[in-house]
């Protein structure tokens, strides 16, 4: 016996059935509607499917009812007089007051369901009447309320009131929501029926709601409907199943043809399943032979979607075109760099191109290299290759040359020639070679300082450079010096330089000379020199001398020799037999027996001591001038105060004899005044 298996929960059904006993998925509306030779619809159909109407059209999105259960079977219905016995509340009710006293207060009604299954559909509510008795004795009104009904079900009831005992038939119109798509499936639902005067009594009934299958067969659409190849002989297109109007799955089976029968085509999935309310599309490969070259070929595909219910087709159109083979051309020889240089050095490397672009074959060919003077040699790796077609084939290439003279440039053209056999291709180049000089035409000799005064000292310092930073080579040198009146003593540390490209060498030049002649100042001129042996650079500088000035130091000593003798002559006696402070006693005595002479003595002599010592360091303190004229002054005022009291005495009171102060004196006097004429700077 036939028999259909729930791709969802894998139970066996009948043939003719049309949902899963077990768990009520769709399994087909008609034997073998929207199936692939009276197989079950693969994949889970949704116990609900809603949809929002997107610019007319309807857009599914799942949507599982609140109160569904998917693996009920057939519900049984209630019996009358039984119903509420064997059905509970789905919910605790609220509380809500306690109701009138009665003979038969908690007694629930008795239902009976009288359509114990309904069909819904878009156009029109199901009918479902139920069959209510008041068991109580009192006037009682009932509320019939849905349990868990899904979001698209729509419940409507007339106002029901019984009197006590009393049973009376009501009807329940069941609907869907208007706007939405509500997928075909089979649903139990629950009904509880209420009292009003007292909530707690009530009946819970079921009823199996049913959606049948709306909707047209699903529709079939290529994209894009046009394909042009160009050179290619293979392709991808689309097809667009649309099932977006029925509320029911369809499957279909892919294929395609051509009139030739040339065409392979390649679905996937070969097998296509649309869901309810969606759009599914498919990928389709081709590959189709290609016309002959410059020609166009038209063809016509037909796509083909079947199922029980008949093929749906769609059609392609497909134009190839092939260019015609092209013509071949010559090949091509570039020589790249085609100018470069070379700086101290023999060889060069290059890259020689040869392009076969334009061709469709291969081609052997051979290089070689020519110049004109024939004073290059030339290699080549590899010598003979094939340039394949549509490429450019590179070879490494050298050539070697004789550099010019140091300091000089030259140039060579030369040719590279790619040869077939029967036709020479040619690409010119051209070499610059150049020498440089030796480094040390471009180093550079540098003393500082340039201008050198070492006053009245003999010897000197001088820092000397040799700039190798313009050179390309190591530079090895030997310093020497010279003055031009061959007075001067030159050593260098060290002498023998090494200096490495782009750097400086360093050495120090000491220089020793005898002094001028007195009050005179000599200017020697050096010339400093470094050679390789075979070039040579020069500079020059100069060292200034002065001859040392002797008399400062011979006026330093004498003024200060001076100061003394004039400090201790001030302070010793003067005359004989007077010394320079007489006891107190003694100076009376001399005022009493004389006292008109010796009290100007005792007046005039001390003050004048003081002022002879004052005068004596001010003569030092003349060391500090330039001139020395405060000192020759001094030395004068010494002279000049002693003689003056000299004179005084000798009028007065006769000349004395003298002792050695007043000689010191005269004596520091005259040293200081030699060393204040030393002083002057010579003319």
């Amino acid at each position: 016996m036939a028999e259909r298996t729930c791709e969802t929960c894998g139970a066996r059904n009948d043939v003719t059935a049309r949902f899963c006993a077990k768990c009520d998925a769709y399994l087909g509306w008609d034997h073998g509607h929207t199936s692939l030779g009276g197989d079950a619809l693969t994949g889970t159909i949704p116990k609900v499917v809603a949809s929002v109407p997107v610019q007319g059209e309807s857009v599914p999105t799942d949507a599982a009812s609140p109160g569904a259960t998917g693996d009920a079977a057939e519900p049984d219905v209630a019996s009358p007089g039984g119903a509420g016995a064997d059905a509970g509340p789905a919910s605790e009710p609220p509380d809500l007051p306690e109701p009138l006293d009665s003979s038969k207060p908690h007694e629930p009604p008795n239902v009976t369901v009288l359509t114990p299954e309904a069909t819904i559909t878009s156009d029109a509510p199901a009918q479902v009447e139920l069959s209510i008795e008041n068991p109580t004795d009192i006037v009682d009104g009932y509320a019939i309320e849905g349990i868990g009904l899904p979001e698209w079900l729509q419940l409507a009831h007339p106002d029901t009131h019984l009197m006590p005992g009393e049973t009376a038939t009501v009807a329940l119109a069941l609907g869907m929501q208007p706007g939405l798509m509500v997928l075909a499936q089979r649903h139990a639902v629950e009904f509880a029926v209420r009292s009003k005067h007292d909530p707690q009594r009530q009946a819970i009934v079921r009823v199996v709601v049913t959606v049948p299958p709306r909707g047209p067969r699903v529709s079939l659409e290529a994209r894009p409907t046009l394909i042009r190849l160009e050179d290619v002989n293979a392709g991808v297109f689309w097809l667009r199943l649309d099932n977006r109007a029925a509320n029911y799955p369809q499957t279909v089976g892919l294929s395609g043809s051509d009139p030739e029968g040339t065409v392979q085509l390649a679905f996937t999935p070969q097998v296509v399943e649309v869901p309810p309310g969606q759009v599914v599309e498919a990928k389709v490969a081709f590959n189709a032979p290609a016309p002959a070259p410059g020609q166009q070929l038209n063809r016509q595909l037909t796509i083909t979607a079947v199922n029980d219910e008949g093929p749906i087709t769609a059609t392609v159109s497909l134009v190839q075109h092939t260019t015609a083979l092209p013509v071949d051309e010559p090949i091509s020889v570039l020589v790249q760099p085609s100018t470069f240089s070379l700086v101290d050095a023999r060889d060069a490397d290059f890259e020689v191109l040869v392009d076969n672009r334009g061709g469709h074959s291969g081609v052997t060919v051979t290089l070689t290299g020519r110049d004109p003077e024939s004073r290059l040699a030339f290699a080549f790796t590899p010598v003979t290759f094939t340039a394949f077609p549509g490429k450019v084939t590179r070879a490494l290439g050298r050539v070697r040359g004789v550099p010019p003279p140091r300091g000089s440039s030259d140039t060579f053209p030369f040719t590279v020639v790619a040869s077939d056999g029967t036709t020479d291709v040619e690409a010119s180049a051209l070499l610059e070679m150049t020498s440089t000089p030796a480094s040390i035409t471009v180093a550079e000799l540098r003393a500082e300082p340039r201008n050198l005064n070492v006053g009245t000292r003999r010897d000197g310092t001088y820092a000397v450079q040799v700039d190798n930073r313009r050179g390309t080579e190591q530079l090895h040198v030997w310093l020497s010096a010279s003055s031009d009146d061959g007075q001067v003593r030159a050593q260098f540390s060290p002498q023998e330089l090494i200096v490495a490209p782009g750097g400086v060498g360093r050495s120090q030049l000491s220089v020793n000379s005898p002094h001028p002649p007195a009050n005179q100042v000599s200017v020697h001129r050096l010339e400093i020199t470094a050679t390789d042996g075979a070039h040579t650079v020069t500079t020059n500088a100069e060292l200034m001398q002065s001859a040392p000035n002797r008399r400062r130091p011979t006026s330093r000593w004498l003024v200060i020799l001076g100061t003394l003798f004039a400090i201790i002559g001030a302070l010793s006696p003067w005359f004989d037999g007077f010394s320079p402070l007489l006891p107190l006693g003694d100076w009376i005595m001399i005022l009493v027996s004389s006292p008109a002479s010796f009290a100007e003595i005792e007046w005039v002599e001390p003050p004048l001591r003081l002022l002879l010592v004052l005068t004596a360091l001010a003569m030092a303190f003349g060391l500090n001038g330039k001139a020395g004229g405060l000192t020759r002054r001094s030395a004068l005022l010494l002279v000049l105060l002693t003689a003056g009291f000299l004179v005084y005495l000798s009028l007065r009171f006769g000349m004395p004899p003298l002792s050695f102060g007043l000689p010191l004196i005269w004596l520091g006097a005259v040293l200081g005044y030699i060393g204040g004429v030393l002083l002057r700077p010579p003319r």
